[in-house]
């Protein structure tokens, strides 16, 4: 099972937009999770959806809408957080070929495969950004009405790249030329050519 996280810069910037388009692009059974930190939380809400019906405009519902199997939703203080995710990975008992993660405090307590980290220069930075940024494999630009993939990492290993192609909706070859372009090494090739 493949563990993706969507982080980012601020509110607002995008991540469920993104975390949107990513379940639309993949194939297979996903769980979508979103966390959210508040520092005068003392109690948990948590919140597991498998119906679109009552709540569509919330981000489950849009997990939901977009082809997610089941999605949560966690808001919990920092002391928590770790109590609130193993309560709801405890509870699925489904097998899912993804989890998609949204929230950049989660990082430190799983271990995913691939992290996504969203920035716009021209929005604040919150305090949590720092140390997302920094354990992010790829970073999306927003900056300047663009949409730029910058790789956070000197290498990344061929698994990595090819979900990579999975997530984006886009080819493996596209990829390639992305690694290429930016002097990116792939490792641990599949095919065990590099």
């Amino acid at each position: 099972m493949d563990k993706i996280i969507v982080s980012g810069q601020c509110s607002k910037i995008g991540k469920t937009k993104f975390i949107e388009e990513t379940i639309n692009n993949l194939c297979g059974e996903i769980f979508a999770f979103k966390v959210a930190v508040s520092k005068d939380k003392e109690d948990m809400i948590i919140s597991v959806e498998e119906d679109i019906k009552n709540n569509e405009e919330k981000d489950t519902g849009r997990y939901l809408k977009a082809g997610a199997n089941k999605a949560a939703y966690l808001k919990s203080n920092l002391n928590n957080l770790a109590k609130g995710i193993d309560k709801i990975e405890e509870d699925l008992d489904e097998n899912y070929d993804y989890k998609i993660y949204e929230g950049n405090n989660i990082i430190d307590f799983i271990n995913p495969t691939l992290v996504f980290f969203l920035k716009n220069n021209d929005q604040e930075k919150k305090y949590s950004a720092e140390k997302a940024a920094r354990k992010a494999d790829i970073i999306i630009d927003y900056s300047n009405d663009k949409r730029d993939i910058i790789f956070n990492k000197e290498s990344i290993i061929c698994y990595k790249a090819h979900l990579l192609a999975d997530v984006l909706g886009v080819s493996v070859g596209k990829i390639g030329k992305l690694l290429n372009d930016a002097d990116i090494k792939i490792k641990g090739c599949q095919l065990g050519l590099f």
